[in-house]
């Protein structure tokens, strides 16, 4: 197949009739086009210019195939213009995969610093379970994701991004709230507000199975999605609240929390993202997401 860097410089002596001002145009030297010319020629077997004493002349294989060039040259130009369109629409989004009450806090405003460097780049959120978000990083479903660690992935990169405690929360005339510390003898039989098993069932039901050890009886009153409504519900006095400290941002007036010993299950969370994959916006995005705060 013939490189269209020959096709090139075969218009564009077609369209100056000079080498010198061909060259020029090409911005390669007047020897470089010579030879490429020679090369165009001897590969299709055909003369293609004439060089006279007052210029160059294109012979008429050259006037009979110049526009079929032209189209061709034209096509490949369309198809690279079409790759570097969608290189750019790729990076001028973000896809962020978090469960929903992370994106209360500090997230906006990270997201508008973002958006104020870049303008062009948007960024979306896609509700994404803990567990789920380095495989879909990994994938490419996300370009980055809070994900519980520890991560196994290979092709993401994971850096610590909330370290945590289990703590209850409950109104501040409850009896465990005289209490420093909970232990897990204290919620035998006390009903509680979880979160959502579907979010993380291998968490779920190794925390059941720590608080029932031993035949403490565990009765989960309510399971909500937000750890933020569940201390709302605590207040009205539904249940306590068993929930994770980074999840909290502020607790309503009436409400205390306590760190409960003994669950084990640490909260971990890693920010992760393709190993692979970066851009500057993306990058300055998990700059300011790492940020201690």
């Amino acid at each position: 197949m013939i490189e269209f860097r020959l096709w090139r410089s075969f218009v564009v002596l077609a369209e100056e009739l000079s080498f010198r001002r061909a060259a020029s145009r090409l911005n390669i030297s007047q020897p470089a086009l010579t030879k490429q010319i020679q090369e165009l020629e001897t590969r299709l077997g055909v003369a293609l210019f004439r060089r006279e004493s007052r210029g160059v002349e294109a012979t008429e294989a050259t006037l009979a195939c110049l526009d079929a060039v032209r189209a061709l040259l034209d096509q490949a130009d369309a198809v690279e213009a079409q790759f570097t369109a969608s290189q750019q629409s790729a990076e001028s989004k973000i896809t962020v995969g978090m469960l929903e009450f992370f994106s209360r806090a500090s997230l906006p405003g990270i997201f508008q610093q973002v958006r104020n460097a870049f303008p062009d780049v948007r960024i979306s959120i896609v509700e994404m379970n803990t567990f789920e978000t380095a495989a879909a990083a990994a994938d490419g479903r996300i370009d980055i994701g809070i994900a519980r660690a520890p991560v196994s992935e290979q092709n993401v990169v994971a850096r610590p991004y909330r370290r945590g405690h289990w703590t209850l929360i409950m109104p501040d005339n409850h009896r465990l709230a005289e209490k420093t510390e909970i232990a897990l003898a204290d919620l035998d039989g006390e009903p509680l507000i979880f979160f959502l098993r579907r979010l993380n069932p291998e968490l779920y039901d190794g925390i059941i199975s720590a608080v029932a050890e031993g035949g403490r009886k565990v009765e989960v009153a309510y399971h909500a999605q937000d750890p933020m409504v569940g201390a709302e519900l605590a207040l009205s006095g539904i249940g306590l609240c068993l929930a994770v400290s980074y999840a909290i941002q502020e607790l309503p007036a009436g409400l205390v929390s306590r760190p409960v010993a003994g669950l084990g299950f640490e909260p971990m969370l890693d920010l992760v993202w393709r190993r692979d994959h970066m851009t500057p916006a993306l990058r300055m995005l998990i700059d300011a997401m790492l940020k201690p705060e």
